[in-house]
């Protein structure tokens, strides 16, 4: 399985969300489903620091457990605070076909800049169960943080990749103005 990050800022195709979408372009047939949950809860510290959070403050969480064919691909767990997406679309535990970074970008929040970290672990309990890992299989952790124009972080994304099934591809092109002549 092909994961790639890079296509992050891609536009969704109508009616097919970007998961779906990319899975439908490697054209080998497989199907691509994916469980969601939505969730109010307090951000655990990783997602608290990136996100900027105050204590006390809540945010709003959707977690995706993502499948090709009979496999876990991926979990993608996105956390946003929730004084910006209560009540809307984002907060609704099914596909949003164009997109949830397109329901931020109408909220006034449109994530122009991605900080990606990513790190390899061994999986949580709860990993090993959700995407039905075998004894002693380690996973890349890939932590996502969003930001506004005006530098503010408005998204975490942490993507669970099963280190038995996946490769990691970065895409890297030098614009003419970083160019050192």
């Amino acid at each position: 399985m092909i994961y790639r990050p890079q296509r992050e800022f891609r536009k969704p195709e109508p009616n097919l969300d970007i998961f779906r979408q990319r899975v439908a372009e490697e054209g080998d047939g497989r199907e691509a489903s994916q469980a969601i949950e939505v969730a109010i809860v307090a951000p655990p510290p990783q997602i608290r620091t990136r996100l900027a959070t105050k204590d006390g403050d809540l945010v709003a969480v959707r977690r995706r457990t993502r499948t090709i064919g009979d496999e876990a691909y991926n979990i993608q767990d996105s956390y946003v605070p929730l004084s910006i997406v209560q009540g809307t679309e984002w907060m609704t535990p099914e596909d949003v076909a164009r997109g949830t970074n397109k329901v931020l970008s109408e909220l006034g929040y449109e994530i122009v800049q991605i900080l990606d970290e990513i790190s390899v672990r061994m999986p949580t309990p709860d990993e090993v169960d959700r995407l039905g890992l075998g004894p002693g299989t380690p996973v890349a952790e890939h932590l996502a943080t969003g930001h506004t124009a005006k530098g503010d972080p408005v998204q975490v994304s942490r993507n669970v990749l099963p280190g038995d099934r996946h490769v990691i591809i970065y895409e890297r092109t030098r614009r003419a103005e970083e160019d050192p002549k």
